[in-house]
């Protein structure tokens, strides 16, 4: 039986009632990996995609994403990862006990948590938007907007529950053995400053629908919140991106130093910088007919005593300060590249005289392949950068 014809018959449901097939499907869908993969590529995929080549509603609708599902088997979760490969160490203190398996199951389930709600939370933004209608409008619940709301309020007070565990984990400090389990990239997740700034996107979301279903009149406290939330959240930015700064290879002495912190960092900013810009574009379609609205009645009345509320220059005030953010990210990569480009590997020697020739040219070999590992993300991390850098001068109201 040829792949092909495997594919095609599991395509038209021919395994559907084979037990084995049964059996490795229910052992698949329950398996903790094939759950992190799969959430992580979709992560990946609206990064990639969304608001780019198709936008955010469309991606998310051929995910087949939905806020309110949560199609992850938490209770029911397998540890498929084979720890057990290297089963004799000396000393016998370097092994890896059932204690350190438990601990590292715990942190991969974590931020599994973490991630899916992330997704469900960015899959929750599209169906928020819609035209706006008088406070307690009874057309509001009928058409499931208000329960949206209220989905994704549920699913920021979960992310948020499971960011503080999550932190509390990490305050551990748990060591892995050499041999053992690989941690997560939760602690950097925090450490970057990438968590805070992605729960206060969430927050301004929210923030921004209480203020499309009351309207400007009589909100001047729901504004100054929103404003406020605007000047946060370009502040965190600010500070996520000073922590992507210094280069990823150092050399000193005629050795390398990797830095990957600064390439994880990198990534995160850019996710983050994705996830905000959507927010951005969910307040934009927000706040536009409002302004719109005041200047036909300037037009129509020919007054000029109706002053624009203060909101609208806060958040074109914002929309400069991404724009300037996203500009010195993209400037910054491409000095990276820059940077690992001129850098020659081949060039450098080890100064200890007792490696052989084989170790040097092995040793260089590595360091060849780090360095075009790095150069290619930050090639990728570039481009993305660039045209999210475009997706900005849609946000005018």
């Amino acid at each position: 039986m040829t792949s092909e014809y495997i594919i095609q018959a599991y395509k038209y449901g021919a395994f559907e009632k084979i037990p084995e097939f049964i059996a490795f499907r229910n052992r698949l869908n329950n398996s903790l990996h094939f759950a992190q993969v799969r959430t992580e590529r979709m992560l990946l995929d609206l990064l990639l995609e969304a608001n780019i080549s198709i936008s955010l509603a469309e991606s998310i609708k051929s995910m087949n994403l939905r806020p309110e599902e949560d199609d992850i088997p938490w209770e029911d979760l397998r540890d498929n990862r084979d720890l057990d490969v290297f089963f004799s160490w000396d000393p016998k203190d370097r092994n890896v006990s059932e204690e350190h398996k438990k601990l590292s199951l715990e942190e991969e389930t974590m931020w599994l948590r973490i991630r899916s709600l992330t997704l469900r939370l960015i899959s929750a933004l599209p169906s928020l938007t819609h035209p706006v209608e008088p406070k307690n409008s009874e057309k509001m619940s009928e058409n499931g907007v208000s329960s949206r709301i209220d989905i994704l309020r549920l699913l920021l007070q979960q992310l948020e529950v499971a960011v503080e565990t999550g932190k509390r984990f990490i305050e551990k400090e748990i060591q892995y053995p050499f041999l053992g389990p690989v941690p997560t990239r939760m602690s950097r997740f925090f450490s970057s400053g990438c968590c805070q700034c992605q729960v206060r996107s969430f927050h301004l979301v929210s923030d921004v629908f209480e203020l499309d279903t009351s309207g400007l009149e009589g909100t001047v406290d729901i504004q100054e919140r929103v404003e406020n939330s605007l000047t946060s959240l370009l502040e965190l930015l600010k500070g996520v991106f000073s922590t992507c700064k210094g280069d990823l290879l150092e050399v000193a002495d005629g050795n390398v130093k990797t830095q990957p912190a600064v390439l994880e960092n990198l990534v995160f900013f850019v996710e983050t910088i994705s996830l905000v810009l959507w927010v951005s574009s969910y307040c934009e379609s927000v706040l536009r007919p409002y302004k719109l609205n005041i200047q036909k009645k300037k037009k129509k009345k020919k007054e000029t005593s109706i002053i624009m509320p203060p909101i609208f220059a806060s958040f074109q005030d914002y929309v400069t300060g991404l724009q300037t953010v996203i500009s010195n990210a993209v400037d910054h990569v491409k000095g990276l590249e820059a940077h690992l480009i001129a850098l020659k590997l081949e060039e450098l020697t080890l100064e200890d005289t007792s490696v052989s020739p084989e170790e040097r040219k092995f040793s260089r070999t590595v360091q060849g392949k780090v360095q075009s590992s790095y150069l290619h993300s930050l090639l990728e991390m570039g481009e993305l950068l660039r045209k999210r850098l475009e997706t900005t001068k849609k946000l005018k109201i």
